[in-house]
C-alpha cells in the first residue's frame, strides 16, 4: 500500500509507457477517423488514470497523523508500541492509507476514531513485514454491535456465535467484525485471540489463490507450511492443547488462528513449538516474539503481578521483566569482561 521512491518511479514509467502507446495507437487509427486534436486529450487522460492512485496515496502520506489516532495506537495496540521510531512511522502511513481507501461502517452501532483505527491496525499488523502489499478486493469493513450468526444477523439469538467473518460469493470484498470482540483482541492481555488479525489473515492467505499464501513468501516456506499443515490436520499432535480446537476446522482456519497466536502470544507459541513459530516468522517476515519481548521487558507501565502482556500465562514479574533484567545483567557482564580484556592488553607488565 505504501508508495516508496522505487514504486513511485515504477508507476510513473508505466504511466508514460501506457500513455505513449495510447497516443501512438490513437494517431495511427484516428488520423483517418477522428481529429488529431483528440489524440492530445487521450494521452494525458491515460497517464492520469494510471497515476491517480499513486498520486492520491502520496498526498495522504504527506498529511499529518491525527493526534486522536495516535492516542488510540498508543493506548490499545501493543504491536505499535513495540515498534522502533521508523517502524511506527511506517505503521502510521499504513493506517492512513487504509482508512482513506476502505470504508468502516457501523451496523446499528457507532463507529468512532477508536474503532476505525483498531480496524486499520488489524489490517496493518499481518502485512507489516511485506514490502509491497494490497488488499485488492477489500472495499468495506462492517462493524456489528455484538456477535452474529451464519446469516449475518445480530439479534442476540443462541446461534449467533461469530465475532468476525470474511464472506464469500456476493458478499466478497467485505469484512465483518463484532465491536466487542475487536476491542477484546487488543485490550485483553491474557487472551490469545484477536478477531481483527484473524479475519485479515484470511485475506492475506486468499490474495494468492494458487498456493494460498502471499506472493512475497519464499517458495521453500510455502512448501514447508503446506506439508506441516497437511500432517497436522490429518494427525493432530497431542502437544497442541494450547491451540484452540477451532484451528483444526480446515487449513484456512489453521492459518488464521495461528496468526492470532503469532501476533498476540508469540512467546507462548515459540516456547511450545519453535519450528511452528519459525515457519510463521518466515511467512510473515516478522519476529514478533523478539519485538514484543524487548518492549515488555523494559516497560514500567505493567503491573508486576498481572499476567504478562506477551501472553505466556505467567506473571509479568517472572516472565518478560525477569528475562529482560537477566539479559541486561548478562550484557553488562560481557561489556565489563571485554573492557577488562582490552585494558589488560594495553597495559605493559
Amino acid at each position: 500500500m505504501l508508495v516508496t521512491p522505487k514504486s513511485n518511479r515504477r508507476n510513473r514509467n508505466q504511466a508514460l509507457a501506457v500513455a505513449g502507446g495510447a497516443a501512438a495507437i490513437s494517431l495511427a487509427v484516428g488520423w483517418f477517423f477522428q481529429p488529431p486534436l483528440l489524440t492530445l486529450v487521450i494521452s494525458p487522460l491515460v497517464y492520469w488514470l494510471v497515476r491517480r492512485r499513486c498520486l492520491r496515496r502520496l498526498k495522504i502520506m504527506e498529511q499529518p497523523f491525527p493526534d486522536s489516532w495516535e492516542k488510540v495506537l498508543q493506548s490499545h495496540v501493543a504491536f505499535f508500541r513495540a515498534l522502533p521510531g521508523a517502524g511506527k512511522e511506517r505503521f502510521r502511513q499504513l493506517v492512513k492509507i487504509f482508512l482513506d481507501e476502505v470504508r468502516v461502517t457501523g451496523i446499528e452501532t457507532e463507529v468512532d476514531d477508536t474503532v476505525r483505527v483498531l480496524v486499520a491496525a488489524s489490517a496493518a499488523i499481518p502485512i507489516f513485514g511485506f514490502d509491497d502489499w494490497e488488499y485488492h478486493r477489500l472495499g468495506e469493513v462492517l462493524i456489528y454491535p455484538r456477535s452474529f450468526g451464519d446469516d449475518y444477523q445480530t439479534t442476540g439469538g443462541p446461534d449467533e456465535k461469530w465475532g468476525g467473518m470474511v464472506p464469500m460469493g456476493q458478499q466478497r470484498g467485505v469484512v465483518i467484525l463484532s465491536k466487542p470482540w475487536l476491542f477484546d483482541g487488543f485490550d485483553n492481555p491474557s487472551a490469545s485471540t484477536n478477531v481483527g488479525v484473524h479475519e485479515f489473515a484470511h485475506l492475506v492467505e486468499r490474495e494468492d489463490t494458487e498456493n494460498g499464501l502471499p506472493p512475497e513468501v519464499p517458495w521453500q516456506a510455502v512448501r514447508n507450511w503446506v506439508q506441516y499443515v497437511g500432517c497436522e490436520l490429518a494427525h493432530p499432535s497431542k502437544n497442541r492443547s494450547y491451540i484452540r480446537d477451532y484451528a483444526y476446522t480446515n487449513d484456512h482456519e489453521f492459518f488464521a488462528t495461528l496468526a492470532e497466536y503469532f501476533f498476540n502470544s508469540p512467546e507462548l507459541l515459540k516456547q511450545k513449538d519453535p519450528r511452528l513459530y519459525g515457519m510463521l516468522r518466515d511467512m510473515f517476515h516478522q519476529d514478533t516474539a523478539s519485538l514484543l519481548k524487548q518492549t515488555f521487558a523494559h516497560s514500567s507501565q505493567y503491573d508486576p503481578n498481572a499476567l504478562c502482556p506477551c501472553r505466556s500465562g505467567k506473571k509479568f514479574k517472572i516472565c518478560c521483566r525477569l528475562k529482560g533484567a537477566k539479559r541486561e545483567a548478562a550484557t553488562k557482564e560481557t561489556e565489563t569482561q571485554s573492557t577488562t580484556v582490552a585494558d589488560s592488553g594495553t597495559t605493559r607488565p
